[in-house]
């Protein structure tokens, strides 16, 4: 026994004769993966050393897992409230399967002093843990290993080496079987292969044992398995951090072992790189604000963001900002939404023959069946679950106040509700609500893009600031009061603003097109509007890049911890640090 220690940096200087008294007081304790070795605040009563497997180190105490740090074999834990007779710090998951031999506090005191130099191995120990605490950041919940099924699941472990610049194992436990690998792409991507029927890993030790060995060596593993129920795939799923069915068809006795998490993903690379960037936790979101005529802006955006080729996994968006997410998330190139948004100051004017009036006005002057039929038509009659990128859209319940977000069923009727401006369209009657201008709740919806997961956040906001609105007055000498839209739209832009005062958002990147000397209303300055939404795309290109560029997993920088995340209080107005 007193051999094995040796591989476990605390005790691998001692001598054999410390060795062997250690030895005599361990007691070797299995435990399943999931499983709790000892929660935060209890009493620290002894210490374990990792034989096989790994754990992680978390703390739950404010109700939200925060981790602090993953542990494999020859890595030690609990002694700190051990040796200061403390409350544990933290809690202690089993991540994999794992075998640990613990120590505890009455053989511990006893080997201290038989044994001083035990004492001065802990103590250097404990004082570069300290250190490297001090360097890093709390980090969320991790996929560092992934069970893989289905179609082209080799070529998920590559994407994931390219878009991060980490070291990738995939780990073949049959699902390779007929697949064709080019070995030397794999290696230049920073893969490496290991066929389980090519050596002896599993024959030796068991799956757990070893793959608690190999994610010390790598940053991910993906292991790729049959769409069979045997042993080997069972033990993959129950390993795994999360499951990733790649390509149709349906597995449900994967889907109940996959307790951890299971996804369901298109076999088209766009949706594989999509996954390996949530594996990696670097979704990219999307917000595009409410603005009226403004929004056209966004078109601009979006081309630069697509011709630099920044990815998007998701959008919400707002009035104007839902129209064109829309558009986008529905697949229409940018050259047909350009199209289209030149073609508005044609649709939205008396001729345009999309207005149903009210008569006489009631809860508004539009009544919008004629607005909703031409989205549908526009939108291919899509529903959100048939939209190429996820889509998040948002409205107003005008009886409650609420904010409304739609992510299921018809597309064209979630935007007909969010650009339903308050006076001007009657309010849309939605799944039992009245619904109007999303803009009138969340103008800037950046809030939805973090609670779904989005890890890095960029933001398109056409939302004037107050120096604008009265630099477009002063240069148009506006002197008469404005129509009864003029007033409508300037009251919405008066709202917007405030809001965006008060309601900080979390994002990495805010792009401001400078629209703000043009009224919402000007739809004939839709080619304008997209040269300065493109402009200001390209202004904060490279700060995306940066943000998007590969990155090992732990030069990453962690939502909330960083002063590149930053809060808008509106266009014009200078953004500010939020730590």
């Amino acid at each position: 026994m007193h051999q094995n220690l040796r591989r476990i940096p605390f005790f691998g200087e001692l001598p054999d004769d410390v060795l062997k008294a250690i030895s005599a007081k361990l007691h070797l304790e299995r435990y399943r993966k999931g499983e709790v070795v000892f929660v935060e605040g209890g009493s620290g009563d002894s210490m374990y050393l990792i034989e096989s497997g790994q754990v992680k180190v978390v703390s739950d105490m404010d109700g939200e897992e925060r981790l602090f740090a993953y542990l494999g074999p020859g890595n030690f834990f609990g002694e700190m409230a051990l040796l200061l007779n403390e409350p544990r710090s933290a809690t202690v998951k089993v991540d994999i399967d794992a075998e640990l031999w613990v120590l505890h506090k009455a053989d511990m005191d006893e080997l201290l002093e038989q044994y001083p130099s035990i004492a001065v191995t802990i103590s250097r120990e404990l004082s570069r843990r300290l250190r490297e605490t001090d360097k890093q950041p709390t980090r969320r919940h991790e996929y560092r290993v992934v069970a893989a099924i289905g179609e082209r699941i080799g070529d998920l472990a590559p994407s994931l080496a390219r878009q991060t610049g980490e070291q990738v194992l995939l780990f073949d436990l049959g699902g390779l079987r007929h697949s064709e690998l080019d070995l030397e792409a794999l290696s230049r991507s920073g893969v490496t292969l290991l066929d389980s029927r090519s050596t002896t890993y599993l024959i030796s030790g068991g799956l757990a044992e070893s793959l608690g060995s190999l994610v010390e060596k790598f940053d991910r593993a993906v292991l790729c398995i049959l769409p069979q129920k045997n042993e080997v795939a069972i033990k993959a799923i129950e390993l795994a951090d999360v499951t990733i069915h790649i390509g149709p068809g349906k597995e449900n006795w994967v889907e109940q072992m996959a307790i951890k998490g299971h996804w369901h993903v298109a076999s088209e690379p766009a949706a594989i790189d999509r996954a390996a960037r949530r594996i990696a936790q670097r979704l990219v979101g999307l917000a595009l604000s409410s603005g009226g005529a403004r929004g056209i802006a966004h078109v601009g955006v979006l081309r630069v963001l697509e011709e630099e080729g920044i990815p998007i996994d998701m959008i919400a968006g707002a009035s104007a900002g839902s129209l064109f997410g829309a558009l986008y998330a529905a697949g229409l190139s940018l050259d047909e939404i350009t199209a289209f948004a030149l073609g508005l100051k044609d649709k939205v004017a008396l001729r345009g023959r999309l207005w149903d009036f009210n008569l006489p006005p009631r809860s508004g002057l539009i009544r919008g069946q004629r607005t909703l039929d031409y989205l549908d038509r526009t939108l291919g009659h899509k529903t959100f679950s048939d939209l190429k990128v996820p889509l998040y859209i948002v409205a107003a319940d005008i009886i409650s106040g609420e904010e409304v977000i739609f992510d299921s069923g018809s597309v064209a009727e979630a935007v007909r509700a969010s650009i339903s401006v308050i006076g001007v369209f009657s309010p849309a009657f939605v799944r039992g609500r009245y619904l109007i201008d999303g803009g009138a709740v969340n103008p800037v919806p950046t809030g939805i893009l973090a609670q779904k997961g989005a890890d890095i956040i960029i933001a398109s906001s056409v939302i004037s600031g107050l120096e604008e609105q009265a630099h477009r007055q002063r240069e148009r000498k506006e002197e008469s009061p404005p129509n009864f839209l003029g007033v409508v739209m300037n009251m919405m832009g008066i709202m917007e603003r405030e809001i965006i005062k008060t309601k900080m958002m979390p994002m990495d990147v805010v792009i401001n097109p400078r629209v703000g000397i043009y009224s919402s209303m000007e739809y004939d300055k839709a080619e304008e509007f997209i040269r300065l939404g493109e402009e200001a795309a390209q202004e904060e290109i490279g700060r995306i890049k940066e943000l998007i560029s590969p990155r090992r997993r732990g030069e990453q920088r962690v939502r909330g911890n960083t002063p590149s995340r930053v809060a808008i209080t509106g266009p014009g107005i200078p953004a500010r640090q939020r730590w």
